[in-house]
């Protein structure tokens, strides 16, 4: 039963998740959905593959000794692999059936969730894409068809004798294996040194998956030689060991440390995977009001660039094009706090020794421009009535304490005062780059200073708008819209806050929908590995557990290092993958540096919270799989 659940609930996500990627009307009103969902696909497949396999492995070891009986009592082989193969057909066709039904029921409660979280504008209709059933019908037979082949080359190769001690085949206490300790350490360490020493976003974006890698073969490396060694440490300290609630645990533990290490590392693989993908999602959806904020200061933002002459269009029809704007907004009662028009020129540059030097950039870390302004347009724009000398200039820096003098390209100048205005700078994605505004005396000077040999300057003409009621954000951008998209001969660039919400909440609600989806999905998986060591623990333990109670081990004692025993069992895997998303959480701020930038505090808030919450999941199915367990040692 829990095998035909477990199939079901596998078959039911993966029919979920294609056919939302699939979705005619999620296509027309989203680009950023679909990718994400055919990417989670792709997972869901890749973890289907593994999974199965893993439950199937538990129950042909569980049933060698019926099989074995079967071949005792004049079965052939040939019989026992056809009565497995109706078996095989039975579970395909249920699992199928039942998966792809209740697929289709949940699949409208999914799309509804992920259009609501990614708040895409979209009618529902509700269709049963063939595509998704075929592809579902020909994976998940192919899968459980080679798993019913894994079986039949294990009964082909086995003896009856073998399978009839299959089940509870005794082992010899493990040796310690000091490479795999050496090499679970040395992984593990390299994992954990990458994620604490990585300060470029781009480099542990590249690096992550080295990182995960590293950890993941250290993770399985420690829980299968590192766990023996510790254990065998313990076990030679006579004061410990010699204890009744110890001696016991850690005696049979020693001899199962074996089989239950992989169990145990991949249940610790699984909630790091969780915790991280939870953790970072919620992180990305709940800041992307601080994202949009971060990443353009004004409601709205025009750029006006100049043609291949290096000349903008002439000033009257861009005065026109904003007149109109302006006009348009006043009829659809859009009232403005801010409508602010400036000529700039910008060009990126490298500090080196104290000096400014233009024409050239930083790495992505430390990408740098500069954005200068004349004396006269900086007058009319800001309605101020400043002077300069030719050696003085003003100033203004989004990241850096200025000082008396600035030095740019060999030439030194006086530093007046500190510019205050806003939309001073280049506001879009100002969250994310460093930059330095100058203010020079006259059009000369600023060209002499700026331009170089590779690098011949031309304007910019910046037109922000801020909006004095933010519910018109939606109408203000299709009334904009309509005056920019007719004007002629003049290359534009437009960027907004509403805009700039919605991709990100169609983009990060989308993320944050596969995140939920998949680790759903892998708490499944994590659940039912427990149960199933719950369940062979439990088988293995019958035997030895009456042997010690027939030798005088009381009932109490029986309870007691059955607690502890399970105890370490459960909640070492757990325990190990808080120190993993530890170790893990400075290499995803960095990587999601240029994401999340509502800063560190609200995604060491949600991954607490994540913890806590699988922890309190944790222990709910630590309470139900003991039972089970107490249950089969108390037969």
């Amino acid at each position: 039963l829990p095998y035909l659940l477990t199939s079901t609930f596998t078959v039911m996500m993966f029919y979920v998740i294609h056919s939302l990627s699939m979705n005619p009307e999620l296509s027309e009103y989203s680009t950023t959905a679909p990718v994400i969902l055919e990417m989670g696909s792709m997972i869901v497949i890749i973890f289907s593959i593994i999974f199965l396999f893993y439950v199937n492995s538990f129950l042909i070891k569980r049933r060698k000794k019926e099989i074995a009986l079967y071949n005792i009592l004049g079965m052939e082989k040939k019989h026992v692999m056809i009565m497995m193969l109706f078996e095989t057909i039975f579970t395909t066709v249920v699992s199928l059936v039942l998966g792809i039904l209740f697929g289709a029921i949940f699949s409208k409660l999914m799309f509804l969730l992920l259009v609501n979280l990614a708040h895409i504008q979209t009618t529902m209709t509700f269709e049963i894409p063939v595509i998704t059933i075929i592809f579902t019908l020909v994976m998940y037979s192919t899968i459980f068809m080679v798993a019913y082949l894994f079986n039949v080359i294990q009964i082909k190769l086995a003896n009856p004798i073998e399978l009839l001690r299959g089940g509870d085949h005794g082992e010899k206490e493990p040796k310690t294996k000091w490479l795999f300790t050496l090499i679970g350490i040395l992984t593990l360490g390299a994992g954990y040194y990458l994620a604490q020493t990585i300060e470029d976003p781009i480099q542990a974006l590249m690096l992550f998956f080295v990182a995960v890698v590293l950890v993941i073969i250290g993770t399985y490396c420690l829980f299968t030689a590192g766990s023996i060694m510790i254990l065998k440490i313990l076990k030679k300290n006579k004061r410990f060991y010699y204890q009744t609630r110890h001696f016991t645990s850690v005696s049979q533990m020693i001899y199962r440390m074996k089989q239950n290490a992989v169990g145990l590392a991949s249940i610790c693989i699984l909630c790091t995977c969780i915790l991280v993908m939870i953790s970072s999602t919620v992180t990305l959806n709940l800041g992307i009001k601080d994202s949009v904020q971060n990443m353009l200061n004004e409601d709205y933002q025009i750029k006006v660039f100049a043609d291949e002459k290096g000349q903008l269009p002439s000033q009257n029809d861009l005065n026109r094009l904003y007149t109109q704007i302006q006009m348009n907004l006043k009829d659809n009662h859009i009232e403005t706090s801010a409508f602010v028009v400036r000529t700039v020129y910008e060009v990126a540059y490298n500090e080196k020794n104290g000096q400014l030097i233009t024409g050239e950039g930083g790495d992505s870390i430390d990408f740098r421009s500069l954005s200068a302004m004349t004396l006269d347009e900086y007058n009319r724009a800001y309605h101020k009535n400043e002077s300069l000398k030719d050696n003085e200039v003003l100033v203004h820096s989004n990241f850096e304490n200025l000082k008396d003098q600035i030095f740019i390209n060999g030439k030194t100048f006086n530093i007046c005062s500190e510019v205050k205005e806003h939309y001073f700078l280049d506001t879009e994605f100002s969250g994310l780059a460093k930059y330095t505004g100058i203010v020079f005396p006259n059009e000369k000077i600023l060209k002499d200073t700026l331009s170089t040999m590779n690098n011949q300057i031309g304007p910019i003409q910046y037109l922000s708008i801020e909006y004095q009621n933010q519910e018109d954000a939606k109408a203000a951008e299709d009334v904009i819209t309509n005056v920019t998209e007719n004007t002629l001969g003049i290359t534009l660039h437009t960027s907004s806050q509403y805009e700039m919400e919605v991709m990100f909440t169609d983009s990060y609600g989308s993320l944050f929908f596969l995140g939920i989806f998949l680790g759903l999905l892998f708490l499944m998986a994590a659940i039912i590995i427990m149960y199933y060591k719950q369940l062979s623990e439990g088988y293995e333990d019958q035997k030895r557990f009456e042997i010690m109670q027939n030798v005088g081990m009381s009932i109490k004692e029986v309870k007691q290092t059955i607690r502890s025993q399970v105890l370490i069992f459960f909640f070492l895997p757990l325990v190990v993958a808080v120190i993993h998303m530890v170790f893990a959480s400075k290499m995803i701020m960095k990587m999601f540096s240029y994401l999340i930038v509502s800063g560190n505090g609200l995604f060491i808030m949600c991954t607490f919270i994540s913890v806590i919450i699988l922890a309190i999941i944790y222990s709910i199915v630590y309470t139900l799989t003991a039972r089970t367990y107490y249950r089969i040692v108390r037969k």
